[in-house]
């Protein structure tokens, strides 16, 4: 339940035995006197310790656990290259089902949890869908930690001076935002100078938002190919809104913006929107209101519809951490108890979304389940996703690894216009059917059987 996703984070790289960083990684499996032990990316300090007190100090299972908390930027390639020379932690985290747990399942690394999704009851607790992408070749091999969805941010007070109203429509959207910058306001706040996989963001709204989600299911099953002029016609238009300066003001602009610029132009009033990620919740309380000194507020929606015959509301699912078991460590049905705890404990994760807005696994969840204290817009998020009836498939949770590498490297050169979106859509191809033959894909659900 990491705050802070590795998503804007995560390299491209992370390739194993990086062996220049072996020294820093700390105990093996079992750490101290047997214990589980989990290395988790928190934000700062204060979550650091929230998350030892609260989802390690408060578990009474049969072993202890130790928590060590790690840097973003090189979590991945520290439990890699601890895994490469036969230790690591006993949990291991990932930044979704995409980024290395295939790999690490052929590595032999992870254990298989299969059995205990029985005993723990797994099936009733979580999503199908999130299970099912957390599946190799029909073997689970680990639980969801967290969940996200994209979503369209808006400054209230903003709109207001502009008369405008979140857009739920591909008219009203491109209405938006050419009012918005014909008024000199940036009409998206937007850039990826702090993490170049933001792009991926971008690119996975275009097509579950301008192609549909029924397209980028049919894809995904190898049924529609990826040059299909839907995909080619949604990436297109996509492109051209960033190339009149609706995303981050101009292309050179995104380029260079870095998020907390972004975040700021939100706050002042100098963007008439955002679109992101739900992981902003943890982080937009820093500019807004009492904490930021000001008194803006800001709100979310769903992201509109971009295409022709795609529905109004569609939710983007994403997990955003992974959590399977080092077949390294010696006692796998005492990390499972604990993973357990971790991922399904409602009122640990409840209070943590409260307190810490940790982003909390894809478990049930209900508007009861939150307290007086909830941020209620956070509570209506979480309440308007569980029953969400329409959904879409985000880069780094559906999409193969290499695939989605592509996806964030190349979506500039397409923005920029040194590259045109059949021939993006080309590359998405080739390297998409290389790895289904594979078995890489992760499971995807049908997208409109909701998350139950």
């Amino acid at each position: 339940m990491p705050p802070i996703t590795r998503r804007r984070l995560l390299g491209a790289g992370g390739a194993l035995g990086a062996s220049a960083l072996l020294g820093a990684c700390g105990p093996g499996p079992g750490g101290p006197a047997g214990a589980v032990t989990i290395w988790n990316n928190l934000a700062d300090a204060k979550q650091n310790a929230y998350f030892r007190k609260h989802h390690v100090g408060k578990y009474r299972g049969p072993r202890p656990v130790r928590f060590s908390p790690k840097p973003s930027g090189t979590i991945d390639r520290l439990i890699q290259t601890a895994l490469a020379a036969g230790g690591g932690p006993s949990i291991i985290v990932t930044p979704g089902p995409s980024s290395f747990v295939s790999a690490y399942d052929s590595a032999g690394y992870l254990a298989d949890l299969t059995p205990y999704a029985q005993r723990y009851g797994w099936r009733k607790k979580f999503a199908p869908w999130a299970l099912a992408a957390s599946e190799v070749d029909g073997k689970l091999v680990t639980l969801p930690a967290s969940y996200e969805t994209m979503a369209f941010y808006t400054n209230p007070a903003t709109l207001d001076d502009l008369g405008l109203e979140p857009p739920t429509t591909r008219e009203e959207f491109e209405n938006f935002c050419t009012e918005a910058k014909g008024r000199g306001y940036i009409p998206l706040a937007a850039g990826n100078a702090d993490y170049k996989g933001a792009n991926e963001w971008f690119a996975g709204v275009g097509l579950n938002h301008g192609a549909g989600p029924e397209a980028v299911y049919s894809a995904l099953r190898g049924e529609t190919k990826w040059t299909d002029p839907v995909f080619v016609d949604a990436i297109d238009r996509l492109a051209s809104y960033f190339r009149k300066g609706w995303f981050g003001g101009a292309v050179d602009l995104y380029f260079t913006n870095s998020f907390p610029t972004v975040y700021r132009q939100l706050a002042t009033g100098k963007a008439a929107a955002m679109i992101s990620g739900t992981w902003e919740f943890a982080t937009l309380p820093v500019y807004f209101g009492k904490s930021a000194g000001n008194d803006a507020t800001w709100e979310w929606n769903t992201l509109p519809s971009l295409g022709d015959d795609v529905p109004r509301v569609v939710w983007d699912l994403a997990i955003g951490q992974s959590a399977g078991i080092n077949t390294n460590f010696e006692d796998t049905a005492a990390a499972a108890d604990f993973l357990d705890f971790y991922t399904t404990d409602v009122r640990t994760i409840i209070a943590g979304v409260e307190e810490m807005n940790f982003a909390p696994p894809p478990v049930r969840i209900r508007a009861s389940d939150f307290s007086a204290r909830a941020d209620r817009r956070i509570a209506r998020l979480y309440s308007e996703l569980s029953a969400a009836t329409s959904i879409g498939y985000t880069t780094w949770t559906f999409f193969p690894q290499q695939t989605e590498t592509y996806m964030i490297d190349y979506f500039e050169n397409v923005i920029t216009g040194q590259m045109s979106a059949k021939q993006y859509c080309q590359g998405i191809a080739t390297r998409f059917v290389a790895e289904k033959s594979k078995g890489a894909v992760p499971t995807a659900p049908k997208p409109g059987g909701g998350l139950s």
